[in-house]
């Protein structure tokens, strides 16, 4: 019994190998036929077709050096207007948000002390001026002394010095329109007592107004008095258009920008002080830039490089870029006016391969 289990293993053993040699390990006989013909294709790599691809043909074109930044809308001149006395509020000329010549009165505190104090010294300065004059004549004919010739003009010109205090102070009583503007919301009313830490109105220029705002420092050296700009502001749809006309001497250590200030007309009073702009500033233009579309930059490990098209061949061309804009990029060295510069079918894409235009 023993001997025919011993056999019944064996034979189990043989054919789980066979399975195992059937499945695992295949016939050698390919391997045994020795090498291929010469006339064969068995062994040769399948060649790859030519890949299919888009180009984009460099020419120099117009490039402008623009810069976007945000800024606000200023008025022209802009107060808050206050009494330089305290006093009673007897009159008010305030037309709120209405426009203002300067000079135009707006408000009248009570002074009716002051022009009593001024109608007196006038009527003694009328008596004065009389004596002068007539002491005057006297000293033609040695009348009177030079001493009291002297006296007379001396007690005239005191005189005539208080009335013209009398009128400064009659004058702080009132408060007119420091130049030509349109006047805010009036804060105080008629018969109040006011202070002059207290607003009575505002009043600003809105033609023309300014424009805020501020640039990188590496432009500093781009911007000058007559730059042009254009902006936009919330609700408007169309382009306003500004000129510089100043900016700080110095760059702001805190940004380590630059701020400028622009004046643009306003004849409607479209803007408001306070808007918020969005600014387009043109540096200055390149005649002779070499653009191509955003999509063909390929970057790599040690900068950006792109493929041009050359015998129908693919060819890596490292590149340096520049300014870019809305759908292309500035390239400033790498490629030359006239190259072919693949823009599609760049996955996979590499130097050498066989290339088929297909645009």
């Amino acid at each position: 019994m023993k001997t025919i289990r011993s056999i019944i293993y064996i034979t189990i053993l043989l054919a789980a190998l066979l399975l195992l040699k059937y499945f695992f390990f295949p016939s050698g006989q390919t391997e045994m036929q020795g090498p291929p013909s010469k006339g064969s294709d068995k062994g040769q790599k399948p060649t790859m077709p030519p890949a299919p691809v888009s180009v984009y043909v460099v020419k120099a074109q117009t490039l402008d050096n623009t810069l976007f930044a945000s800024g606000t809308i200023l008025a022209n001149e802009s107060v808050d207007l206050k009494p330089e006395i305290s006093g009673k509020v007897t009159a008010i000329y305030i037309n709120e948000g209405q426009p203002v010549s300067k000079g135009q009165l707006l408000l009248k505190l009570n002074d009716a002390d002051l022009q009593a104090q001024l109608k007196k010294v006038n009527a003694e300065l009328k008596l004065s001026e009389e004596k002068l004059n007539r002491y005057a004549q006297l000293l033609k004919i040695q009348g009177v002394s030079r001493e009291e010739f002297d006296m007379a003009t001396n007690q005239f010109q005191a005189l005539k010095a208080d009335a013209e205090v009398l009128k400064v102070q009659i004058a702080r009583c009132s408060i007119t329109a420091p130049f030509n503007g349109v006047l805010g919301l009036r804060q105080i009313s008629e018969g109040s007592f006011i202070t002059p830490q207290q607003v009575v109105t505002s009043i600003q220029q809105l033609n023309p107004i300014k424009i805020d705002f501020s640039i990188p420092e590496r432009y500093a050296s781009l911007i000058k008095n007559g730059s042009l700009i254009n902006f936009k502001i919330e609700g408007y749809p169309e382009n306003f258009q500004g000129t510089v006309f100043a900016f700080e001497p110095g760059i702001d250590v805190s940004s380590r920008s630059l701020k400028i200030r622009a004046r643009a007309n306003n004849p409607n009073n479209k803007l408001r002080p306070g808007a918020f702009a969005k600014i387009e500033l043109v540096l200055d233009k390149n005649t002779n830039a070499l653009m191509v579309p955003t999509q063909a930059i390929v970057p790599i490990l040690k900068g950006q490089q792109v493929f041009i098209c050359k015998n129908n061949i693919a060819e890596a061309i490292p590149v340096e870029t520049g300014l870019r804009n809305e759908t292309k990029v500035q390239i400033i060295n790498g490629l030359q006016d006239g190259d072919s510069v693949i823009i599609t079918g760049l996955m996979g894409l590499k130097a050498g391969a066989s290339l088929k235009i297909i645009k």
